[in-house]
Formats: structure tokens, C-alpha cells, sequence
């Protein structure tokens, strides 16, 4: 089952302007079932922009990016936006002895 997640960001393409959208996020697991076992394959990552076509109904496509991480890479991005998080939050705090 996907986790479906929506965050404020951002579209650009070369050549052309920037504009601010809701950016969707979904991951989930590849599991491989076999009959001798089960292992978890790996992960992927989707991000997206739900268009909206006449009549306010969405669209049924739309520009997509995805990527597929092992087990591991999936932790080591896990690891790397927790220390990324714990970098900003020791900076924030510098800024917050300076007052």
C-alpha cells in the first residue's frame, strides 16, 4: 500500500519559469513472495502533480518522477535527512544565542 503525501513546492523546467505547486509524494514497498520465502525487494519514490482537467475532475495523467532504492539506500536516505535535520536544528539554535 502507498503512503500518499502532499507537500508546497515547486515545478522547473529549462527554459522556462518556476511555478509553485502541491507536489505529491507516494512511496512504498516491493515485496517478492516466493514460495521457498518473502523478502522485502526494495523501495520506491514517486513525485507528481495532480492536474486538474475540465469540470474540476483530475486528470488521468500527469508528469511523474520515480526512483527505486534497495533496502539499504532507503535507510541511508533515512539516515542522511536525519542528519541534514539535526544540522539545521544546530544552526537554527546559533542563530537563536545570537539575540
Amino acid at each position: 500500500m502507498a503512503s500518499h503525501n502532499q507537500y508546497r513546492g515547486y515545478i522547473k523546467l529549462p527554459k522556462k519559469k518556476a511555478y509553485r505547486e502541491s507536489i505529491r509524494l507516494d512511496f512504498n514497498a516491493h515485496i517478492d513472495a516466493q514460495l521457498g520465502g518473502t523478502k522485502l525487494d526494495g523501495f520506491s519514490l514517486r513525485l507528481f502533480v495532480l492536474k486538474k482537467a475540465s469540470k474540476g475532475r483530475l486528470k488521468e495523467e500527469h508528469p511523474e518522477i520515480g526512483i527505486t532504492l534497495t533496502p539499504e539506500e532507503w535507510l541511508d536516505l533515512c539516515d542522511a535527512m536525519k542528519r541534514e535535520f539535526e544540522s539545521a536544528s544546530e544552526a537554527r539554535k546559533k542563530f537563536d544565542g545570537m539575540r
